[in-house]
């Protein structure tokens, strides 16, 4: 059996921009405040406030919302790629051994479901871009509108947004 990403080449995630709220949703129940990425070495170092503005009662659902478009300069090319739900997302934010747990173990003060009224804050958290090694998602720009919802009553709770692309290093 061969596998066609076994040889691919390292590739580094260029993030153009990342905003915590959605024009539209700046009233949600929780927000992302200042925002910070640095890239080093494919690794990023990311920095923010979680606003979380009311206790919430239930689980939270994630919806991932992919867009691909030919360049960042062609933003009129933008098509829909794919839409990603994940039910129970409170009890996958906090697994262990998963590549997002070191970054989750760095909040202040530490995330757990249901959310309690609060800013949770996260400096220098990690995540590492060679996770995207192995996926074919190079030579597109890609944009994200990135959904938290209330799992019972399927309110929206988060709206923000990410824009940019994988690219051969």
């Amino acid at each position: 059996m061969e596998f066609p990403f076994r040889n691919a080449r390292p590739k580094t995630v260029r993030i153009y921009q990342f905003k915590g709220t959605c024009p539209e949703h700046e009233d949600a129940p929780i927000v992302y405040e200042n925002i910070q990425l640095i890239n080093m070495n494919r690794t990023f170092f990311v920095s923010m406030r979680v606003k979380v503005k009311r206790n919430l009662s239930h689980g939270l659902k994630l919806r991932l919302s992919l867009s691909r478009c030919a360049n960042r300069e062609s933003l009129d090319s933008c098509e829909t790629y794919s839409t990603i739900k994940l039910s129970r997302f409170c009890k996958l934010l906090v697994a262990e051994k998963e590549p997002w747990t070191a970054f989750v173990k760095r909040f202040s003060p530490p995330m757990a479901c249901p959310l309690k009224k609060g800013t949770y804050i996260v400096n220098n958290g990690t995540f590492d871009g060679s996770a995207f090694d192995n996926l074919p998602v190079v030579n597109w720009y890609w944009k994200v509108l990135i959904n938290i919802l209330d799992e019972v009553t399927n309110d929206l709770l988060l709206c923000a947004t990410i824009e940019g692309q994988v690219a051969p290093i």
